[in-house]
């Protein structure tokens, strides 16, 4: 085996131990873990900054892009609201709720997949597309695009504003106590 084909192999191996990680998040309960609620926050802040940043240049991405994180931070708010906390042994627990994380991870899936499609099958249609002098062929074309930043984003919005909340709701515990 080559050297790319070691590389493909370990980025295939890092993205699905990232996979199994975000889905064991959504399952049972979890500490309570200020730290790496903290890195959780900035990182997928970060990224999805960086999304936005991008997208606003393009109106209807930019469009996709303040929807996906509308959406986020509603389901983010909603989740907090059904998310069960137990104090265990002076630290705080909290069970998400399964079916709304499951949501969001899923809506990642399928945006991921789509888009590792679109990279290793869409080579000759990207071409095409872009030979293409009608201009409504071009506008839907960016429109597809488009949403599926958006679909990103409600990830990243999610997380970003539900680590938060749940941040927000330990130190009001811990006031209490």
């Amino acid at each position: 085996m080559d050297q790319h084909t070691y590389m493909l192999i370990m980025m295939i191996s890092f993205i699905i131990l990232g996979i199994f990680k975000l889905i064991r998040r959504n399952i049972g309960w979890q500490p309570l873990n200020q730290g790496l609620m903290l890195f959780r926050i900035v990182l997928f802040f970060s990224i999805g900054l960086i999304f936005l940043v991008e997208g606003i240049f393009h109106p209807i991405s930019f469009i996709s892009d303040v929807v996906g994180i509308i959406l986020g931070s509603i389901l983010a708010f909603y989740s907090v609201s059904v998310t069960h906390f137990e104090q265990r042994e002076k630290r705080l627990y909290y069970r998400p709720n399964i079916w709304i994380g499951s949501i969001v991870t899923l809506i990642f899936l399928v945006r991921f997949i789509y888009r590792f499609y679109g990279i290793f099958t869409g080579g000759a249609l990207d071409l095409v597309q872009q030979k293409q002098a009608n201009g409504i062929q071009n506008f839907s074309s960016a429109l597809g695009n488009s949403w599926t930043a958006g679909l990103m984003l409600i990830m990243f919005a999610y997380y970003s504003i539900y680590y938060f909340l749940l941040l927000k709701k330990q130190r009001e515990t811990s006031k209490n106590a």
